[in-house]
């Protein structure tokens, strides 16, 4: 228990000085992973060869996700003793006021809490009353209960203490009983702070290794979880606005309450559109890095898959059937599995991107999204370079078929739409992003129903706004709304409802945008761009099934000469695929649907080869 003589010499920044001496720690690491991350691990693997050259380079990649460990672990700490030094400035105040109020008032304040108070009033048989000393309830924490024992007994204590001060001859005695009273809540408050984050600073320590296991990381989320439970609502994130109301909230915050948010709720910061790209970087590599530990650790643990088929005998020979063993093995695990090995597929997809930093001149990436694939796809939203500060913006949209666990082909194309787009704008910076934040249709037939456009659209929107918001407002950059196949019925439902904050729309193998004509979606008709590949069969399937399934008003769709878009010129026969081809490059020659749309991307309309 704290008590009177501790109290007195307690200063609770001390507690805040060394929290920023974790502050310094974190930081440190962070510079520390981005130097290895991004600067020397993309030089070694653009310049050097060789098996030693690769071990030297898969070194240094774990090193920087030692960093990544430590910086986070030291978050936790600085948010840990942040939380204990508000907790003890509370403390100390009421303390130091009511000691304050003894002094003024002419009471001793003893070390075991107790307060004497001297003879006062009028006399009585010639006598002053007497003087006394009293000692104060400290209160217990309501339990919540309908019938609450510590409520109940402060609730009888206060009014038999009323009734002392009513009765008592002494009009010291009542204020006598306030000051000890909240003495001993002070008291309280600071042995309850000291004992709860004591336990929890302990626990914060790591194995004395150099490896960063997947379990140390599923001791960070713990760690998240016990410091976010103590805190209670030191830090607690806001209830969900919009993204400029976002944007407004970050900016107010100290960097040190900007760290200790990330540290302690990085799902909710790293989901919040309207923030900065960095920090919502921050906070969903480390989501995605607890994810991938805790999803790798289950797997591990499942037993092992039994041979799926046997051979039975029948009268018209042997047949090759499921075994009983893989039967039961699937019936219990094969979803769960499936679920997981999608989950950890997405994430290598994301981590290679990270790895090729520097690969063709790409732009270190930012992870503006990650959510677990659950009921639906999962999350993925990744741009290449920082979105905040770029002179021209691409937002992308896949279609039909996409998962968290194929996301790997999109963010390919994400990466020769920036090469093209930066070759075309020297010295003008570019952002792609792959933007993969709704429930894709799995198939052609599940794409011919709007309802997947209507649930994404809105969150479309809201992403657009965030990132308008997170670079300082409208037409900060100019921003390209761009999606391929059934993305670009999300675009258009997005743009049937609000105003796109976006100066260009561009479209890929459109089966329809929800709206009768390129005027419609708000940007002007010559800032609606089409791309189409007629000629392959897998291209017109897709657009002229949607024509025929209503995804567009009046059936039509962006490549018509009716919709008013500008249509681009695909370029020459390349395959057997149209459809998923717009992105085709042979070696560092783009196709020309390619550079058609990296032209849009940066500004150049007057570029493009229109057919």
């Amino acid at each position: 228990m704290v008590d009177v003589a501790t109290m007195r010499e307690l200063d609770p920044e001390q507690f805040s000085q060394a929290g920023d001496g974790y502050h310094s720690v974190r930081s440190m690491a962070d510079e520390a992973k981005s130097r290895v991350g991004e600067g020397i691990v993309p030089k070694m693997d653009a310049d050097l060869r060789g098996e030693a050259a690769t071990a030297a380079a898969t070194s240094l990649r774990g090193l920087t996700a030692n960093f990544h460990y430590m910086q986070t672990e030291c978050g936790l700490a600085h948010a840990a003793l942040n939380a204990l030094t508000a907790e003890l400035r509370a403390a100390k105040k009421k303390f130091d006021t009511a000691q304050e109020e003894a002094e003024t008032a002419g009471f001793t304040v003893h070390l075991d809490g107790s307060v004497t108070y001297p003879a006062a009033g009028e006399k009585v048989d010639g006598k002053q009353p007497d003087g006394g000393t009293v000692t104060g309830n400290s209160r217990g924490a309501p339990s919540g209960r309908l019938i609450d024992p510590a409520t109940d007994a402060d609730s009888a204590a206060d009014a038999i203490r009323r009734q002392a001060d009513n009765a008592s001859p002494n009009p010291h005695y009542g204020a006598a009983v306030d000051i000890a009273d909240r003495i001993a809540e002070a008291l309280q408050e600071a042995t309850e702070a000291d004992e709860k984050w004591a336990r929890k600073l302990r626990g914060l320590k790591a194995d004395d290794d150099l490896h960063v296991s997947r379990k140390d990381w599923l001791g960070v989320r713990d760690d998240m979880r016990g410091i976010r439970k103590g805190a209670g609502d030191y830090l607690k994130p806001p209830e969900d606005r919009s993204p400029a109301a976002n944007a407004r909230w970050w900016k107010n915050l100290s960097e040190d309450e900007q760290d200790d948010y990330i540290s302690l709720h990085p799902a909710s910061i790293g989901a919040m559109d309207g923030l900065p790209a960095d920090a919502r970087d921050e906070a969903n590599r480390t989501v995605m890095t607890e994810t991938k530990a805790g999803y790798e650790l289950e797997r591990a643990a499942m037993p092992a898959e039994p041979k799926k088929y046997t051979w039975i005998n029948t009268y018209e020979g042997k047949v090759k059937v499921p075994s009983k063993e893989w039967i039961a093995w699937n019936a219990e695990y094969g979803e769960r599995k499936k679920h997981l090995d999608s989950t950890l597929n997405g994430i290598e997809a994301v981590q290679d991107r990270f790895d090729r930093t520097g690969d063709r001149g790409l732009p270190e990436a930012c992870l503006l999204g990650f959510a677990p694939k659950g009921e639906g796809d999962g999350k993925i939203i990744l741009a290449n370079g920082d979105p905040d500060g770029a002179a021209h913006t691409a937002v992308h949209v896949p279609g039909t078929g996409t998962s968290l666990g194929g996301i790997d082909g999109n963010l390919d194309q994400n990466d020769k739409l920036w090469r093209n787009s930066a070759r075309l704008a020297p010295g003008e910076s570019v952002s792609t992003i792959t933007w993969f934040d709704y429930d894709a249709p799995d198939s052609i037939p599940q794409a011919t129903q709007s309802g997947w456009a209507e649930d994404g659209g809105p969150r479309l929107q809201r992403f657009l706004e965030g990132t308008e918001a997170a670079q300082g407002g409208p037409h900060s950059s100019h921003t390209t709304v761009s999606g391929h196949s059934y993305g670009s019925t999300v675009v258009g439902e997005a743009a049937k409802h609000h105003e796109l904050p976006a100066d260009d729309v561009m479209v890929e193998g459109s089966p329809g945008m929800q709206v009768e004509h390129a005027r419609d979606l708000g940007v002007g008709a010559d800032h609606v761009w089409a791309l189409g590949a007629d000629w392959t069969w897998d291209d017109a399937i897709v657009r002229h099934g949607g024509r025929m399934m209503g995804l567009g008003e009046d059936s039509m769709i962006p490549t018509d000469d009716g919709f008013g878009a500008n249509v681009m010129d695909y370029g020459e026969y390349r395959g057997f695929s149209g459809h998923g081809g717009f992105w085709d490059e042979e070696g560092n020659k783009p196709s020309t649907s390619l550079l058609n749309m990296a032209s849009v991307v940066v500004g150049q309309g007057e570029q493009v080869e229109l057919d």
